[in-house]
């Protein structure tokens, strides 16, 4: 519910996490094994939604791993965990959930399609995700009709 791709997700810091705006900060990725920047080499703002922010606050109450420059998916000696057990991690859980077969990153995948489907702008969505290309944003936004299309067209065309 964030639309972080793995190793955003695994380098992620408690002080990447603003329970006052709520967002979180995107500052770095880990990729081949280094922490780097985000892929498209930007760090970004992405907002954060009632639920992921609920479970960070529970989080950020454990016993331990709540510094600042603690990472807030830490293995249990603090340590940081690989992109691919993250993945792995998540096939248990979708599977003993008896939930369809979606890769890891079909979950960013539907970040943006539900985002765009909600009425968010392609913009917002591609600073959000951290894409350097509209183009590339355009891959994850599939068009769904919805409810008011009819009286949105209307009203824009009655201009006059």
């Amino acid at each position: 519910m964030t639309g972080l791709r793995r190793g955003e997700l695994v380098a992620l810091r408690w002080r990447d996490v603003r329970f006052e705006q709520p967002a979180l900060h995107v500052e770095r990725a880990v990729s081949g094994g280094q922490i780097r920047r985000p892929k498209s080499g930007n760090a970004r703002i992405v907002p954060l939604a009632d639920r992921p922010l609920g479970v960070l606050r529970e989080l950020s109450a454990r016993a331990y791993w709540t510094d600042p420059d603690d990472l807030v998916f830490a293995r249990a000696d603090g340590g940081m965990r690989h992109p691919d057990a993250v993945s792995q991690a998540y096939i248990r859980a979708r599977d003993a959930a008896s939930a369809p077969a979606l890769r890891f990153h079909d979950l960013r995948h539907t970040f943006g399609t539900l985002l765009a489907r909600a009425g968010v702008t392609g913009f917002d969505i591609q600073a959000w995700m951290g894409h350097s290309s509209y183009t590339t944003t355009q891959r994850y936004l599939h068009h769904a009709p919805r409810t008011g299309d009819a009286a949105r067209v209307t009203a824009a065309l009655n201009t006059g």
